[in-house]
């Protein structure tokens, strides 16, 4: 009751100052302080959360993203197994094309590798009996009576036999180590195609997972990104990352945005009264159980900065409040009684100091004052002016 009073209490402060404003004291609009009993209150918007609820998401042994490309409506009900969120699947197609002919290829790189294999192994054998053949010739000249030859002669088949002798030992290496060059290329081509493997049954797999479906019955709430914002067609998702929630009936509680210049005096344990849209005439109360350390944008593509607090209901009407109901509140953040409260504009402040500016007549006197408790609009004088004082509510002309 106190809070709808708050507003008249002050228009009535306000035109009972301008009404004492006469030919007799400046021409200021002020008001003159009274003793009330008063709340200090701050407003806010929000919607009902879900404070339980089951979460519904892709399985996490898929790693890899998905597109959405159709979700259920928001609010629906929903049964167990029906259909509450489709993604795209063209990508994933394209990439399982994509490893399935990586995988043929593969199978054609072994084949072509157990071929080069054997026609190596064959070369070798013709590169050996050439290389036998040459050396007997060479050895059957080195034979020869020496002075058939010249000494040119005789080097060149000494160099030759000594060449031969070379080549037929990396001839002999060659063959030797054909079966385990082979053995590593093959090795290399069987991993390759193992990886492409592993990627066509994870796609495989993913494409069996292009439909989502209900866990259970209930009314389906899309979850929300880690910056705020619902999850909708065109949102990318990964394994694990929640899709939507089903609430458990009867499970809620009040989530509240404060713009930043209002959040003054927002504390855990504060009365909370907020009324549906959908049930205006009715008022529901509760209590803050939670205020984010920072204010913050409520979408990235309004700048504006809200305080976001959770307040529990006192008493839950789980026919009429429903996951989503928008809402607007009223935050209690203190109250008075018998207290001086003066509007937020009258209040002027210099080197540390607050004061107010009492209009006496004709004269206008400006006075230091100790604030109280305080709202975005109304401040508590604990001290420095007494009742009947009359305050102006603008700096007076030659003022600073």
């Amino acid at each position: 009751m106190r809070s709808r009073l708050l507003p008249i209490f002050a228009t009535a402060l306000i035109i009972l100052g301008l009404a004492g404003c006469g030919a007799s004291g400046p021409d200021l609009p002020t008001l003159t302080s009274q003793p009330a009993d008063l709340e200090f209150s701050v407003r806010a918007d929000g919607e009902l959360v879900a404070s339980e609820s089951m979460p519904i998401s892709l399985p996490g042994s898929i790693r890899m993203s998905f597109n959405v490309a159709w979700l259920a409506p928001e609010f629906s009900d929903v049964r167990e197994g029906d259909v509450i969120a489709r993604f795209d699947d063209v990508q994933v197609k394209l990439e399982k094309e994509s490893s399935s002919l990586n995988v043929a290829k593969s199978e054609f790189k072994l084949a072509d590798a157990e071929r080069d294999g054997l026609l190596e192994r064959t070369r070798i054998g013709h590169e050996s009996l050439r290389v036998d053949g040459e050396r007997n010739i060479s050895e059957a000249f080195s034979a020869a009576d020496e002075r058939l030859f010249s000494r040119n002669e005789l080097i060149d088949i000494l160099a030759d036999l000594d060449y031969l002798d070379v080549e037929s030992s990396f001839l002999d290496w060659q063959y030797e180590t054909l079966d385990r060059r082979m053995q590593a290329e093959q090795n290399f081509i069987m991993a390759e195609r193992q990886g492409e493997l592993s990627k066509l049954e994870k796609q495989e797999k993913a494409l069996e997972m292009m439909e989502l479906r209900s866990p259970a019955d209930g009314t389906f709430v899309y979850a929300r990104t880690p910056w705020g914002e619902k999850l909708g067609k065109g949102k990318t998702v990964y394994p694990g990352m929640p899709i939507g929630l089903l609430p458990v009936r009867g499970k809620v509680k009040t989530r509240l945005y404060v713009p930043e210049a209002d959040a003054v005096g927002l504390a855990v344990g504060q009365l909370v009264r907020f009324r549906l849209d959908s049930a205006a005439e009715r008022e529901f109360t509760g209590r803050v159980v939670e205020v984010s350390p920072v204010a913050s944008p409520r979408t990235r593509e309004d700048p504006q900065k809200f305080f976001r607090l959770d307040a529990e209901i006192d008493e839950v009407d789980p026919d009429l409040m429903r996951v989503g109901s928008r809402l607007r509140a009223e935050i209690i953040t203190g109250e008075i009684e018998q207290g001086l409260v003066v509007p937020a504009q009258a209040i002027h402040g210099e080197a540390g100091n607050t004061y107010v500016f009492v209009v006496n007549g004709r004269q206008v006197e400006r006075r230091d004052v100790v604030l109280g408790r305080r709202s975005p609009d109304l401040v508590e004088l604990k001290s420095g002016i007494e009742p009947g004082d009359r305050i102006s509510l603008v700096t007076p002309v030659g003022e600073s």
